[in-house]
């Protein structure tokens, strides 16, 4: 996570003040001053984290006033003497300073103070990401997320993995930002959703006249990440040709445009998703073993919510308080979202809470929820589910096969169903259209 200190250092004696300005510039952005009137308009026009100042100014002790200004800010505010005077050093606590150092032992102990506000930063932003932007309670999720949020790891790639519907997005934005900064570029381009032919020309760029309909020079979505980050959502539907020119790319990051003689740079730190199994698929020989190696630099694996369901009633209170139209659930409404697997994940249940604040009941019963979700009560729908045909297609084709099977099968009936139309096929199936064109190519459902 990145963190960079807004420090005031008040110090009259300049030799001293480079002294603390070398032992305090690589925590963040240095203002100085010499004397109280200077540091009082610094404050005001302002904010700092982190205020330093002498206890002795010119013209007296007048440090304890760069005290009482700093404590306005929240400042975490430490003061420096050379003086052993304890009517001074009470009257500095009692006019708001946090710590008091002796001169001598500034370099030796003054970096422990500055590391301990940084890790305060950093744990109250966490707990705000964690109920704000990526709720969740599950403690390894947690410390996943925390590493990556916490360690410089540009130069690196990361692949972020797990089911549809899990957040994978969101979370690369949320690390996009943090590895890059917020003003950083964030290119996200969701290679599923683009027919391979033009997907060259989407990450590339081409020239004008490159091909029929190119009346323009367009630039890629590599170019536009130059110095930010490019999230590259569902990578495991490129084509083998494709992955060849993005494993070229990114391992050298220069790259031709479509039509072009002369090669393009582009620095930006990568970030793929995907809801497939890589490794199977490179056992399969449908993706390269080389370009997974070079985009899973570093890794996570978002679990589904039937893994976590500790985290499904917070989702419901956190998607609550994003409708404008407030409803309560009764218990038994929450326990049976909390019981349910959610297959679709994240998303569906979002969907679902959204369809609730539609229904226009300000309060949620049992009743009302199954009607919204379409079916009986999950212990209902269990035990109705599984029988014998499936167990025993399962001891011959393992779960894997019969998920496959199933997949086959659902998505060929809804096609025939909606005459195609891919649209009523993934409202039907409730799933990501990305997810849906997956199958269509594993299968090879035309």
């Amino acid at each position: 996570m990145k963190t960079t200190l807004r420090i005031l250092v008040v110090e009259d004696d300049k030799y001293f003040l480079q002294h603390l300005r070398e032992i305090l510039s690589p925590f963040g952005l240095l203002e100085t001053a010499t004397d109280w009137p200077t540091a009082a308009q610094l404050l005001k026009n302002n904010h700092f984290d982190l205020v330093v100042t002498d206890l002795h100014l010119p013209g007296g002790p007048e440090g304890i006033q760069v005290l009482d200004a700093a404590r306005t800010q929240h400042a975490m505010r430490i003061m420096l003497t050379s003086s052993d005077d304890d009517a001074l050093i009470r009257l500095a606590y009692a006019q708001g300073a946090q710590h008091v150092l002796t001169k001598t032992q500034a370099r030796e102990h003054l970096p422990a103070f500055v590391r301990s506000l940084l890790t305060q930063r950093d744990h109250q932003k966490l707990s705000r990401i964690f109920a704000e932007r990526f709720p969740t309670k599950d403690e390894g999720l947690i410390a996943e997320i925390t590493r990556l949020l916490t360690s410089p790891w540009q130069g690196r790639s990361l692949l972020i993995t797990g089911p549809t519907g899990t957040g994978k997005s969101v979370l690369g934005k949320l690390l996009a930002e943090s590895i890059a900064g917020a003003g950083a570029p964030f290119v996200h381009i969701n290679c599923s959703e683009i027919p391979d032919n033009l997907l060259e020309s989407e990450l590339f760029g081409h020239e004008k006249g490159a091909f029929t309909g190119a009346d323009q020079r367009r630039e890629g979505k590599l170019k536009a990440a130059d110095g930010g980050v490019l999230f590259l959502d569902e990578v495991g539907t490129m084509s083998p040709s494709m992955q060849q020119k993005l494993l070229k790319a990114i391992e050298e990051k220069t790259f031709f445009p479509v039509g072009a003689n002369k090669p393009e740079k582009s620095a930006f730190t990568l970030i793929t998703a995907t809801c497939e199994n890589l490794p199977e698929k490179i056992r399969q020989g449908n993706f390269r073993e080389d370009l997974y190696f070079r985009i899973a630099s570093l890794n996570i694996r978002l679990p589904s919510l039937a893994e976590r369901k500790g985290d499904i009633e917070g989702f419901v209170r956190f998607f609550q308080q994003q409708s404008p139209r407030r409803f309560v659930m009764t218990p038994e409404a929450t326990r049976l979202m909390s019981e349910r697997n959610w297959p679709g994940n994240i998303r569906e249940l979002r969907q679902a809470i959204l369809a609730l604040a539609d229904i226009g009941q300000g309060v949620v019963d049992v009743s009302s929820l199954q009607k919204v979700l379409g079916e009986v009560t999950v212990a209902t729908a269990s035990a109705g589910l599984v029988n014998d045909e499936i167990r025993e297609h399962v001891r011959k084709h393992g779960l894997r096969g019969y998920f496959q099977y199933v997949e086959k099968e659902l998505a060929q009936e809804a096609l025939a169903r909606h005459q195609g139309k891919i649209t009523l096929c993934i409202k039907e199936l409730k799933i990501s259209s990305s997810a849906f064109y997956r199958i269509l190519q594993e299968h090879q459902i035309g």
